[in-house]
């Protein structure tokens, strides 16, 4: 290879990334933030409980409105620590007064949303009642 060859070879991609660079004509492109949608009361938030049965008997419960379902997936919304909701995927399985018995994918006294509303997404922070913080604490 000639050394005119090496040298276009070279100048080449360092005279594009310059061209790049001054496109710009000395004006700056102010950034804007994407501002926080604000927080979304809901009026029930949960803990998910158990039945009261120790050991082998003991059930974990989720109120029946707060679940919902994508074609044969059952799920429900969990407020996190961070107030934001979450949708997790459960395991459902028979009906027990007004309750959903899970038979995974929660945890004893995580937060669910109590009635499940389609307007709330992943991600939404959510506020809670203080009476809803007064029975988690109480727990």
């Amino acid at each position: 290879m000639s050394m005119d060859r090496k040298k276009r070879l070279f100048l080449f991609p360092a005279f594009l990334a310059l061209l790049v660079a001054g496109c710009g004509n000395g004006e700056q492109k102010q950034v804007t933030s994407v501002s926080q949608p604000a927080p979304v009361a809901v009026e029930s938030i949960v803990p998910v409980r158990t039945n009261g049965e120790a050991g082998p008997r003991e059930l974990i419960l989720v109120p029946a409105t707060a679940v919902f379902h994508n074609g044969e997936l059952a799920g429900v919304l969990i407020v996190g620590a961070d107030n934001r909701i979450s949708q997790r995927w459960i395991r459902t399985g028979r009906s027990l007064n007004g309750d959903v018995v899970v038979l995974g994918g929660v945890d004893k006294g995580e937060l669910v949303v109590g009635t499940y509303n389609p307007a709330l997404g992943e991600g939404v922070t959510v506020i809670k009642s203080p009476k809803v913080t007064e029975e988690v604490q109480s727990k």
